[in-house]
């Protein structure tokens, strides 16, 4: 990704955390809504209509070039070797999840069952796996992406999948404002790529969004789980068996 494109995403985020919308940023910069999103899509921005949004969202456009190139030096991926540590250990899992959804260490002792000395050992364990930079009082900077994703494949995917997939599926706990669909069709290149690139554009928006609304206090948050799966060249194992018995 270019520099460019990376401040582009940066001005988004920043826009988006101060409750600003495209309307906004067209009524300050005196220009329609379309020509606002052209800018967005074309990442076609002067230094002066960058800044000045920036001063819409009362942030600085230094800063925003300074948080970019931090951005890059920050781990997107942890080796496998520390994702078993957390998968094997759930109050060091449950910690590190708290983190990167801005938990502080407050709101960490008084969501869970583990006594302060016990959370600072885990925080300061953190520290050491790379995942946040441990300051004083308790307090933590980040030192992973905003893109940061657990291993394809990995110790954090497969307990998710052996331990928690069936009760997050559990059709008896879902609630009437929860949302549980699955659909199978037969379906052309062009409807699965363009159904793929919807999926990662929702993922990107609910990591986005997540990630705006962390800067809210706790108690006008809510634990959220989305699961977003697509499987090309797909069919039930017994109909695929069927078919393969049929051809032979």
């Amino acid at each position: 990704m270019s520099r460019t494109s990376d401040l582009t995403d940066a001005l988004k985020r920043v826009l988006k955390q101060a409750g600003l919308t495209y309307a906004d940023a067209a009524r300050h910069l005196d220009l329609s809504e379309a020509s606002v999103k052209r800018l967005f899509k074309e990442q076609s921005f002067s230094v002066e209509r960058m800044e000045s949004l920036c001063e819409l969202a009362g942030a600085d456009l230094l800063e925003l070039v300074r948080s970019v190139d931090d951005e890059k030096e920050r781990t997107l991926e942890l080796p496998e070797e520390a994702e078993r540590e957390l998968a094997d250990n759930l109050p060091l899992f449950i910690a590190a999840i708290c983190v990167l959804n801005r938990y502080r260490f407050e709101d960490v002792l008084a969501s869970y069952k583990i006594d302060r000395l016990e959370l600072q050992r885990i925080f300061a364990r953190l520290d050491r796996l790379g995942i946040i930079e441990l300051l004083p009082e308790n307090r933590y900077r980040l030192r992973v992406s905003r893109g940061f994703r657990w291993r394809r494949n990995g110790p954090i995917e497969r307990f998710f999948i052996q331990s928690v997939l069936s009760s997050f599926l559990d059709r008896k706990l879902v609630r009437t404002e929860d949302s549980f669909r699955f659909a199978w069709g037969t379906v052309s290149t062009t409807t699965a790529q363009r159904t793929l690139d919807r999926l990662r554009r929702l993922y990107d928006d609910f990591n986005e969004a997540a990630d705006a609304d962390a800067q809210l206090p706790l108690s006008q948050r809510t634990g959220a789980g989305l699961l977003l799966a697509f499987r090309n060249e797909w069919e039930p194992e017994d109909m695929r068996a069927l078919k393969e018995r049929d051809a032979q």
